[in-house]
């Protein structure tokens, strides 16, 4: 089995044409090359680097050609026991006493590090000892000529050392505390299992106080942690979920690292052999991990099948008021894409502000899910003003049906009432079928309760079955995981976590839209494909 991975293997940087190669691409603008050299000639002989662990550091150190570091701050989501904490302490190392930040390229083009102007090197855990695999490895990580090239004087929780040119260096290892974080300004940060950081343990206040404090000095933020709980709010999750919003062109900055190595969610864990090559795909070149003792620990009855997925699958699982679990989604994704001239069936949620609004597409003939734009509040002051182009939405949809063959389109009525009326008017001769018999398009969420939660709950059986398919789109991802189940006196439906949520299901309702739209339309007896006029043919000269 081939893991899931949110970079690939073979992308290495690259600093365009360069003297030392003949003018080819070679992989210079990283600060990772002097960065491993070091650590070569200053940890212990025994230590070495897997070649994952190798392309990761060249990634996190990459610059642009002004010596910029691309990434401010990264994010790595690894499997149990793979080795995040020691691999944590020679980062945290390197950040202390190596050669982290860019000094300047050399005749031949290559990046030159020197080490931090301060270094002040912060290590936060929720608590103290979740600290400690990585001060142990610490301890005897340096080999004995840098303890005394770098007169290293290290503690239980805090490290003290002078560079060579008499600079002073500390590391110190924190609890994730608000007034712990307050008043710093470290030229690194590492944040350890993320997953535990919430708003009930402080999590988030010392996230946002820590990264302030670096900001002010230009200190980078690296975090560790497994596979998170969709639900929780842990500090992992708006993490990956700001690295979602990146990828699909949501964020103005796009300086966010995250890297993730996971089991490809397709196998059935009740078969050993499945569940073996899952593990092993997760763990990649983690050669100290056991997979047999790992697999006796899944089949002993002690532990249960959402940690199985997280913990050693490195999937995120789902809490226990979540609609959808993200396994039973990443199952469900598929290569492939609409095309002109596809039948489909389009559903719409819109907001105004403050809610997202989405314009989804199902395929009738597979229930092939697409969206075709999601539009949502940006981050930063122009959130404040911010509301839907609703110009560019009604665009958006004249796009549909101008490059596909629309049969049934569906869309809430919600502060779009005149638009709806329009898209009505002249569309509804196009669409196979009627919404209601008084318009074409409208569909009242909030007055077809009883629709809603039946098409709910067979929506949610389907994805089980992997009877709909999707192209993993990052925002329709976020939404269908953000969609939590309400219990109604129909059975069960939907909602946001809370009323004033940030994580928005506008996605998922527009998904529904569409699912109903297209159910309604094979239900009718109306989908299929219309026959193509006959051609006369001149036949012996008639």
């Amino acid at each position: 089995m081939d893991a899931v991975l949110t970079i690939k293997d073979d992308y290495v940087p690259q600093c365009g044409p360069c003297k030392t190669f003949g003018n080819r691409a070679c992989e210079h603008r990283t600060l990772g090359w002097g960065i491993l050299r070091w650590a070569r000639e200053n940890f212990r002989e025994d230590w070495k680097y897997t070649p994952s662990q190798v392309r990761t550091i060249l990634r996190w150190y990459e610059i642009d050609e002004h010596g910029k570091f691309v990434y401010t701050q990264g994010a790595l989501q690894l499997a149990k026991g793979t080795g995040k904490g020691p691999y944590f302490a020679t980062l945290a190392a390197v950040e202390f006493l190596g050669p982290a930040k860019f000094s300047h390229f050399d005749d031949k083009g290559r990046a030159v590090g020197k080490h931090a102007d301060e270094p002040w090197v912060q290590l936060f855990a929720v608590n103290i000892d979740q600290t400690k695999n990585v001060m142990l490895t610490l301890h005897s990580l340096f080999h004995p000529d840098a303890i005394a090239k770098y007169a290293i004087d290290p503690g239980q929780e805090r490290y003290h050392a002078r560079h060579p040119d008499g600079t002073f260096a500390i590391l110190e290892a924190k609890t994730a505390s608000y007034r712990s974080a307050e008043g710093g300004r470290p030229s690194a940060l590492f944040f350890d299992e993320t997953w535990h950081w919430n708003e009930s343990n402080g999590g988030h206040n010392v996230f946002g106080t820590a990264t302030a404090n670096a900001a002010k000095v230009g200190g980078r933020i690296l975090m560790a942690t497994n596979a998170y709980i969709v639900g929780e709010d842990s500090v992992a999750e708006r993490v990956h979920v700001a690295w979602q919003r990146q990828q699909d062109g949501k964020q103005r900055r796009t300086g966010l690292y995250y890297e993730a190595r996971t089991a490809n969610p397709d196998f059935d864990i009740e078969n050993e052999d499945e569940l073996r090559a899952a593990i092993a795909a997760a763990y990649g070149d983690a050669y100290w991990a056991d997979i047999d003792a790992i697999i006796d620990q899944c089949y002993s009855g002690v532990i249960t099948y959402e940690e199985i997925l997280r913990k050693y699958c490195n999937l995120v699982t789902a809490s226990e008021d979540s609609l959808i679990d993200p396994v039973a989604w990443g199952r469900c994704e598929i290569e492939s894409e609409l095309r002109r001239g596809d039948r489909i069936a389009l559903g719409l949620d819109g907001g105004e502000a403050d809610d997202s609004t989405a314009l989804v597409a199902i395929r009738v003939r597979d229930s092939f899910i697409q969206p075709i734009a999601i539009w949502e509040k940006p981050d930063g002051p122009e959130a404040q003003v911010w509301k839907v182009d609703k110009e560019e939405v009604s665009g958006m949809v004249d796009w549909c049906f101008q490059n596909y063959k629309v049969q049934a389109f569906f869309s809430d009525v919600a502060f779009w009432e005149t638009w709806v009326n329009q898209w009505s008017e002249q569309y509804g001769p196009r669409l196979a079928i009627r919404s209601t018999a008084k318009s074409a398009v409208a569909y009242d969420m909030r007055g077809n309760q009883r629709e809603i939660t039946d098409a709910n709950m067979a929506f949610v059986g389907a994805v089980e079955q992997g009877l709909v398919k999707h192209s993993g789109h990052f925002g329709l991802k976020r939404h269908v995981e953000n969609a939590k189940k309400r219990h109604n006196k129909f059975g069960i439906g939907f909602g946001k976590a809370s009323r004033d949520s940030q994580y928005k299901v506008d996605a998922y309702a527009a998904t529904l839209a569409a699912y109903i739209a297209r159910r309604r339309l094979v239900e009718s007896g109306k989908n299929t494909a219309p026959k193509p006029v006959p051609q006369y043919q001149v036949i012996g000269g008639f």
